[in-house]
């Protein structure tokens, strides 16, 4: 009886020394970056038996990650004085009680995506870090520097590795993940999103996000919404949506293209462009954010491709389909591109 509790005590300690076990990612990347470091985030968590582990990034694209991904917190970029990190490694100094050591005093693994390349940062980073605790600290590549035969995924992956001379084999990612999962609270306020712009969320619906960071990565519009009148055709509810990339870029003439091609909506948060797509039968969008976050959703994701490889830079997701489109018709309309897309929705959809 006394080495069953015994016993049962040791491990109510091992499950709590886990828990205060936490490893951190680091990145200054944007909503497609940062969702392509979740495999690395679960591969951390998961291989380092870590009890949690935080993104600190611009918190506008990852407010929504704790309770619907791996991550499970997260700290604003800007919270913390990364900048001192720059200076010259001879000159850098913290001191007792410097809130750049207290910021990472949780942490016993530290991959960041800040500073990769920078002798001056990782040098003061590890310093840093180790004036409170021993730690494992890495600095990533956010962009692949050299030949890689895979995803990006995998390589963000591989990296940690090596970076950390893990002996452990770098496991094959799966692209069908989903990396997001919402909740029940985020299906219902999509529905209601929809209702606001005149979305039957029981009826069909197909969301179009015709941007990207990139204008060169980005489809020409006409073929968008010449989409968006075929779709319409079929008794298909088409809503637009758009960041504020596209605001700045379009003017006045392609916003009354876009609504005379359907539904529109603009300068909604990213939490609730989520919510959003995950009420809707299909997303089509370019090599961008929110085709990734359409895609680590699980939805019937269809992405345009041109200038950027897809076999490294593909969304993540378990319902994606890739159409090479013609280098052309990313500077102008070009039918058959379009045609073939039309082509592409019928069979996801089933018609």
């Amino acid at each position: 009886m006394a080495q069953d509790i015994f016993a049962l005590v040791r491990k109510k300690e091992a499950q709590f020394r886990q828990r205060l076990r936490r490893g951190v990612i680091i990145t200054p990347g944007a909503v497609g970056d940062c969702l392509l470091m979740l495999p690395l985030a679960k591969f951390m968590k998961e291989s380092l038996q870590l009890g949690g582990i935080d993104f600190i990034g611009h918190t506008e694209y990852i407010d929504f990650y704790p309770g619907r991904t791996c991550v499970d917190g997260i700290r604003s970029i800007d919270s913390i004085e990364f900048h001192r990190l720059f200076a010259n490694a001879k000159d850098f100094e913290v001191e007792d009680g410097d809130v750049l050591i207290s910021a990472f005093g949780r942490y016993e693994w530290v991959a960041s995506f800040l500073g990769a390349g920078d002798g001056n940062f990782e040098t003061n980073l590890i310093y840093t870090v180790n004036c409170h605790h021993a730690a494992e600290i890495a600095t990533l590549p956010l962009a692949v520097e050299r030949e890689f035969a895979g995803h990006i995924g995998e390589f963000y992956i591989r990296e940690f590795i090596n970076a950390n001379t893990l002996w452990v084999a770098p496991p094959e990612l799966s692209t069908n993940d989903v990396l997001v999962q919402p909740t029940q609270a985020d299906i219902c306020c999509g529905q209601i999103l929809l209702q606001s712009q005149g979305i039957d969320p029981a009826g069909r619906v197909v969301i179009i996000h015709p941007g990207s960071g990139s204008k060169e990565k980005c489809w020409h519009l006409d073929n968008f919404c010449g989409l968006a009148e075929t779709f319409a055709r079929k008794d298909m509810q088409v809503l637009f949506v758009l960041g504020p990339a596209e605001l700045e870029r379009f003017g006045d003439k392609a916003m009354k293209r876009i609504e005379g091609a359907g539904k529109c909506v603009s300068g909604v948060g990213l939490t609730e462009v989520m919510q959003i797509i995950a009420c809707a039968d299909l997303y089509i969008g370019n090599d961008s954010g929110i085709t990734h976050l359409a895609a680590s959703l699980g939805a019937a994701t269809l992405a345009i491709f041109g200038p950027t490889v897809p076999a490294l830079y593909g969304p993540i997701g378990p319902r994606v389909t890739i159409f090479n489109a013609e280098t052309d018709s990313f500077s102008g309309s070009f039918p058959t591109s379009t045609l073939s897309v039309a082509d592409q929705v019928c069979q996801i959809l089933g018609d």
